[in-house]
């Protein structure tokens, strides 16, 4: 006795079961905003969050605890980007290098 399988789901969906379009966050940075990197001492070894900023980090770094990538909501300076830093108690090193 040989079994038939049978589909479970016809297509193509009905449009209420399409997938939806991925929009951007409305806070999220613009394609056109540099993009800085960096390291820096961590007194918690964790990225820090900086309001106006999307931060990544890598716990691989040559002078400090992390190396971090920012990239601002808004137009901002590598200087701002150290102020923002040392505001939430971490400690820039050397230089901050721009990314386009």
């Amino acid at each position: 006795m040989t079994a038939t399988l049978r589909p479970t789901a016809r297509f193509p969906l009905t449009p209420d079961l399409q997938p939806l379009a991925r929009q951007a966050h409305p806070a999220a940075p613009g394609p056109d905003l540099p993009l800085y990197s960096l390291e820096v001492i961590a007194p918690s070894g964790q990225a820090p969050q900086l309001d106006g900023w999307t931060v990544q980090s890598w716990p691989v770094a040559s002078l400090g605890d992390i190396t971090l990538q920012a990239r601002p909501h808004h137009a901002a300076t590598p200087d701002d980007l150290r102020a923002a830093l040392r505001a939430a108690g971490y400690t820039p090193l050397g230089p901050v290098r721009t990314h386009r």
